[in-house]
């Protein structure tokens, strides 16, 4: 699958879509929205998203040896190769350290909570029931999406030992029947995993009152996954229930957090800080930048420290690029290390963090700045190149490492009015920018929203009139007066010949 070509197809389709129903017969008006339709108005160049590699540190079997995991994590995650980020954050969570993890997708966030926590329930007596473990998600989906993840988990470590799994789980959401309540209710899980709305009606509704009891007197650990999407009145609202769950519970609380990159600007250290001020309002205690733990990434391409000269890209650009060609040399294409090294990376404070995603013109535009050759050229090898990477990425995809691979971001704007002003000709302003005033020679002139008859594509200007002054005021398209507007008349501004079966002159239809 070309993902270009199906993107193409997606946004043609849609393109058609609108113009669909699109019928204006004023041509200046017509002229305007057709010019700003082709400039991507309403469907800007998608962005293009590259996911770096992240750097390999450890396998479990490394962690149990030097005593941070208990024996029995081989059985459950064998064979696994552990991020560095990942082993920094189960390290924390070994030493009974809160901790918040942000880094991008893919880059197993998940993993640093739940390893910590089958760590700490592992190295408990098998009589201790109760939930020892709740994991808020803000989706239900990821709620089911991670109930299958310790599915596996179970798997892994039964078909390892051909014993039962010695660590229980359920998820409630609201969502299961009462046959599947009721059984969660009757036996315990060691983790929970909810959402916060359902944790809170949890703590208060009398039919729940055995899992709020657990809750109390069981809990050792909070996590909030996707922190970032807990903001405003809905993130007050979170940080009081932990507020209140810490305040009942027998237990000192170990919180958690993950979350893609929640801050961009200042220094990593700047970064850190701010992610942990973050942290401590949202959990109601202090967190130290040593308790942020990011991404550590790494290249995958081979850089020699410099970037591949002009001369060196502009032969690669005019050579053909033939997908089907192996790892070692794409890990050695000099367009494929200028990629990853100018658009994918760069580098703060000396480390390695992912850039900022780019749309693929500009992507474009900076290979031929950097090769001297022309934008077209560029954009065709660039082409070529995003599905040779696709490919090979493709071809390995049972391993877990990849090469540079890449997303589209389309975004599409919501469609919305044609605005002028109320002068005729050459005078008359025309834009798809919302707004009160067209700035003209220095002067404000008001913006009137339009609308199009269906039958002939003619402009209706959405007015109210004073009946005092006669003065036009802008008003949205649909909406009457207000009560106590009684010297306000609401209708549409009619200009054109086909009306007044003569010279251009304004007519008025009140009364809307």
């Amino acid at each position: 699958m070309d993902v270009f070509e199906v993107h193409a197809a997606v946004m043609n389709n849609y393109r058609s879509f609108i113009e669909s129903f699109i019928n204006i017969d004023d041509e200046a008006i017509r002229t305007k929205v057709a010019s700003e339709l082709s400039s991507g108005k309403l469907w800007p160049d998608p962005l293009i998203q590259f996911n770096p590699s992240f750097e390999g540190y450890s396998d479990i079997e490394g962690l149990v040896n030097s005593g941070i995991l208990h024996p029995q994590m081989i059985d459950i995650f064998r064979d696994y190769i552990l991020y560095r980020h990942q082993v920094d954050a189960i390290t924390l969570g070994s030493e009974d350290k809160d901790f918040i993890v942000t880094s991008g997708t893919g880059s197993g966030k998940s993993l640093t909570f739940i390893g910590t926590i089958f760590n700490y329930l592992l190295r408990q007596p098998e009589e201790a029931k109760g939930i020892k473990a709740i994991i808020v998600y803000p989706m239900n989906a990821l709620i089911n999406s991670q109930n299958k993840e310790f599915g596996k988990y179970k798997e892994n470590y039964e078909k390892e030992t051909g014993k039962q799994f010695p660590i229980t789980y359920a998820h409630y959401t609201g969502q299961e029947d009462d046959e599947a309540r009721k059984k969660v209710i009757e036996k315990l899980p060691d983790i929970l995993l909810t959402n916060y709305m359902m944790l809170e009606l949890l703590l208060t509704r009398i039919r729940e009152r055995e899992i709020r009891n657990s809750i109390y007197s069981s809990l050792k650990y909070l996590v909030l996954d996707e922190l970032h999407t807990y903001r405003g009145r809905q993130g007050a609202d979170v940080g009081l229930l932990i507020r209140r769950i810490q305040a009942r519970c027998t237990n000192n609380i170990s919180c958690i957090g993950t979350s893609a990159t929640m801050v961009s600007a200042g220094s990593i250290t700047d970064q850190k800080r701010e992610v942990a001020k973050v942290a401590s309002i949202l959990f109601g205690r202090p967190f130290g930048e040593d308790q942020v733990v990011q991404e550590t990434l790494m290249r995958c391409f081979q850089f020699a420290g410099e970037i591949p000269s002009d001369r060196t890209l502009r032969e690669k650009i005019a050579a053909t690029i033939d997908s089907t060609a192996n790892i070692d040399e794409l890990r050695s294409h000099p367009t494929a290390i200028w990629l990853e090294n100018r658009v994918a990376l760069m580098e703060k404070d000396g480390i390695l963090i992912r850039n900022k995603p780019c749309r693929f013109k500009q992507i474009a535009k900076n290979l031929a700045n950097d090769s001297e050759e022309s934008e077209e050229r560029c954009a065709a090898h660039l082409n070529q190149l995003l599905k040779w990477i696709e490919a090979v990425n493709l071809r390995h995809s049972d391993s877990r490492y990849t090469y540079l691979p890449f997303r589209l971001h389309q975004f599409i704007s919501q469609t919305g009015s044609v605005y002028t002003t109320l002068d005729q000709g050459q005078e008359r302003e025309i834009t798809l920018e919302p707004g009160p005033f067209k700035i003209h020679d220095k002067k404000k002139k008001p913006l009137y929203p339009n609308v199009f008859s269906r039958t002939s594509g003619h402009p209706f200007i959405c007015v109210t009139r004073n009946k005092n002054t006669g003065m036009l005021e802008p008003k949205a398209f649909m909406m009457g007066t207000d009560e106590g507007e009684e010297d306000m008349d609401a209708g549409y501004l009619i200009i054109g010949k086909a009306v007044c079966q003569s010279e251009s002159k304004p007519f008025i239809i009140g009364n809307t």
